[in-house]
């Protein structure tokens, strides 16, 4: 890396924010809906139902409305889906209003990366407009020089663009950032190819989530957002 210190990009998403509370809450009204329309099934096997989707990409690159109707289409017989999508999205809304709250530790990381390690730091999230106010509402968008949110530039990780868009505004080259995500398909792969260095956080649903390409490998790989800083110093050490 240039001796500069690095630019550290943060996924939003079961990165900076946990979405426990909102992965219970929606999983919750979601089977509520599913049994409404016959499903029959119960939490556990819901549970086992969506982690195999997670753990064998059937989503794709997609969320919740993808998870949605792919878990539509295993349970309940066909035609089901959009209907459902229409009764759970205002759910859906208002539970990232509601639930959203920003990993422990959050802000604490932000500032010891920004004002003690002098890093430079950004977002690069898949992520509607309305995280801006939950970002604003905390007082941490301050810390951030570069905001890439897909609902915002209409552009969607894993595509490359929205990754070189972040670059090209911080003025850095690739090789001097760090992308810090859970996901392997849409954080570290991406990433990688670019030939940023990348960090894997597991306290996710996509900890679920095994390589299947060289470009899936992060370069760091660690439990949980408090431990960044600690291997941010560890990256700069080795320039």
């Amino acid at each position: 890396m240039h001796r500069q210190q690095p630019f550290v990009f943060f996924d939003l998403g079961q990165t900076l924010v946990t979405e426990w509370d909102f992965i219970n809450h929606f999983d919750g009204k979601f089977l509520e809906l599913l049994n409404g329309y016959g499903a029959r099934i119960d939490m556990r096997n819901y549970r086992a139902v969506r982690d195999s989707m997670i753990r064998d990409r059937r989503i794709g690159h997609g969320s919740v409305k993808e998870l949605v109707i792919e878990i539509c289409r295993a349970v309940l017989p066909s035609g089901y889906e959009n209907a459902i999508l229409q009764k759970i999205d205002p759910q859906v809304k208002a539970g990232r209003r509601e639930l959203f709250r920003f990993a422990d530790g959050a802000e604490q990381v932000l500032k010891e990366l920004s004002q003690g390690k002098k890093c430079d730091l950004g977002i690069i999230a898949n992520q509607s407009e309305d995280i801006v106010a939950l970002l604003q509402g905390a007082g941490l968008d301050k810390y951030f020089k570069v905001t890439a949110i897909s609902g915002a530039i209409k552009m969607k990780k894993p595509d490359p663009r929205i990754f070189q868009l972040a670059l090209k505004q911080a003025g850095r080259e690739a090789q001097e950032c760090v992308m810090v995500g859970d996901r392997l398909d849409t954080d570290v792969c991406p990433a990688n190819r670019l030939g940023m260095t990348t960090m894997r956080i597991t306290d996710s649903l996509f900890a679920l989530q095994q390589p299947r390409e060289d470009c899936e490998r992060p370069d760091y790989t660690i439990a949980k957002l408090t431990e960044v800083p600690a291997t941010v110093e560890k990256i700069i050490s080795r320039k």
